[in-house]
């Protein structure tokens, strides 16, 4: 038998140094990030090579690889990592993701899936009589640790002293950026929303430097809580202008266009609230509006090792179209694509006001619920950058009833609810 005496202990700095299987799940459960001894001695192929996120899913790879054959103890193993799931996913019979594997499958999951999830520790350890046929070890701990962003997995043999691992883990915000940085890129289904203030060059020129940062601040310190609320991942922040990422969920088609629209919603009127405010607190007659614009696609997303912290970033048309379409709003509007809006179901679109303005005699006359071209659109040509999208079928959202959205998703079937 091996003891703790026949090995030396492995003191990690970071997580690419740990020598023992390791692998970070998201909050859906999509492995995001593993090291070379999980793929040899878990899964037996290079699961950092799958592109497409939806065949990442933890569960659906124990299934799908040579998982069932590498783990000696595979129901142990599995069952493992059940008290971690808490709840963050549906059960087995209403995983969209695991119920192509198969009934008989499905039906076992279903048999040892928690009834309910006990409450864990941030850092989650147990020994557990798993063993993996490529390893000289029979006992192993299992090492969780729980994040806000995902759970990080590690096996490390039973034999071996747990402390420095646990003294890594214990720099939770060091472990989190590591993370961050080495985190697998991936095919993703997104909305996108990009938010630009309109006259930044102006209301700088106006307010003294301290004024305008004292502005800038906050609006991003306000808006920063409708992000939050609607799971919008930051991306590039630029001064007055922002990016935000909606990422789709396996049990949803809809939910992430739904919050980035909801997100939009609530940054406008947040703005005419600080609008009102500043108006009030200089005396002045300028009005601060976000130009938003939102679109949706399928994008290479993942992080660059940016400094001090790592940032979101996708590869694709779709930033590029929702950038050149917030550039074509004026005066706080909401633009968004057909694809964008089409993208919805009808309960929720029948509460969205959305349709094209064309000027007539009085003024301007609201045609509802249809599209323009951008070249077609009245004033496009006050937008010249907006060439490269001039065939894009677009429409303004004028107002959305909110609360008659969150009652349609309260009494969606859980496979569609928010």
């Amino acid at each position: 038998m091996t003891t703790k005496a026949d090995i030396q202990p492995q003191i990690p700095r970071v997580i690419t140094q740990i020598a023992y299987p390791a692998y970070m799940v998201s909050r859906n459960w999509d492995i995001e990030w593993l090291n070379a001894q999980a793929e040899e001695m878990i899964f037996g192929r290079p699961v950092r090579k799958i592109a497409q996120i939806e065949e990442r899913h933890f569960f659906k790879l124990l299934f799908t690889t040579e998982a069932i054959e590498l783990v000696g103890d595979f129901e142990s193993f599995v069952k493992s990592h059940l008290p971690l799931v808490q709840g963050d996913i549906p059960p087995p019979t209403k995983n969209p993701m695991l119920v192509p594997l198969g009934s008989q499958v499905v039906e076992w999951l279903q048999q040892v899936w928690p009834q309910e999830f006990p409450a864990l520790p941030a850092i989650d350890y147990r020994e557990e009589s798993v063993r993996f046929r490529k390893s000289p070890f029979d006992r192993h701990h299992r090492v969780a640790a729980i994040f806000r962003e995902g759970i990080l997995v590690i096996w490390i043999p039973a034999a071996l002293n747990l402390s420095p691992m646990l003294d890594l883990l214990t720099g939770r915000q060091n472990v989190i950026s590591d993370l961050l940085m080495n985190k697998l890129p991936a095919m993703k289904s997104m909305a996108v929303l990009v938010a630009d203030l309109q006259n930044s060059v102006k209301i700088c020129a106006d307010l003294p430097p301290e004024e305008y940062f004292e502005l800038i601040t906050e609006m991003w310190s306000r808006l920063e809580q409708p992000f939050r609320d609607h799971g919008g991942a930051s991306g590039k922040h630029v001064g007055d202008g922002v990016v935000r990422y909606f990422l789709a969920r396996h049990d949803s088609a809809y939910a992430h266009i739904v919050n980035a629209l909801l997100c939009a919603d609530s940054i406008r009127q947040i703005m005419q609230e600080i609008s009102a405010s500043w108006k009030v607190k200089k005396h002045w007659l300028n009005d601060l509006v976000l130009n938003i614009g939102l679109h949706e696609g399928r994008e290479w997303f993942g992080y660059l090792p940016t400094l001090p912290t790592p940032e979101f970033t996708a590869l694709g048309d779709t930033v590029n179209i929702t950038a050149r379409l917030s550039g074509q709003a004026r005066d706080g509007a909401i633009w968004a694509t057909k694809h964008f809006l089409s993208s919805l179901p009808s309960q929720i679109l029948e509460h969205v006001t959305y349709g094209i303005r064309r000027p007539s005699g009085n003024g301007e006359h609201l045609i509802p619920r249809t599209y323009s071209r951008v070249l077609d659109l009245p004033d496009h040509e006050r937008a010249p950058k907006s060439a490269d999208i001039a065939n894009l079928s677009v429409s303004e959202v004028l107002r959305l009833d909110a609360n008659a959205i969150r009652e349609v998703l309260r009494s969606a079937t859980p496979r569609e609810n928010l």
